[in-house]
């Protein structure tokens, strides 16, 4: 696994990432372009998430290319720490309901899911 390496810039923006690729770039205050970290969590949980459905899929033989899942993190009234997450997976028709849930669940088991506090709440909708 590589390294990541993030560095503080100014106003409260960040630059990271692995040396030989694309650093990524957090800000916190307002007028902002990229991404706050809490975010780019919701993200990398998406991200890890869609990555189990089509390792999955491939190993089943299913096609579930167009899936998307869009995540929306609630925070505590301090916006201290994320306490809940909206998970809302986008399945093509193609899929049966059985398939769908299917994935939903096992998207569950991503890395970075079972990395997460236990106490964080999931409110999963599948369509």
């Amino acid at each position: 696994m590589a390294v990541i390496t993030t560095k503080l810039e100014e106003n409260l923006a960040t630059l990271g990432g692995v040396e030989t690729r694309q650093p990524v770039r957090t800000e916190y205050n307002e007028p902002r372009e990229n991404m706050n970290p809490g975010e780019l969590l919701a993200a990398s949980l998406g991200a890890c998430m869609m990555t189990m459905v089509g390792f999955l899929a491939a190993r089943r033989g299913e096609k579930v290319e167009g899936t998307s899942v869009q995540i929306e993190p609630g925070f505590d009234e301090k916006h201290s720490r994320i306490i809940s997450f909206t998970v809302t997976f986008h399945f093509p028709d193609t899929l049966t309901q059985t398939q769908k849930d299917f994935y939903a669940k096992a998207a569950q088991g991503c890395p970075v899911h079972n990395s997460l506090r236990e106490d964080i709440t999931y409110k999963v909708i599948v369509k």
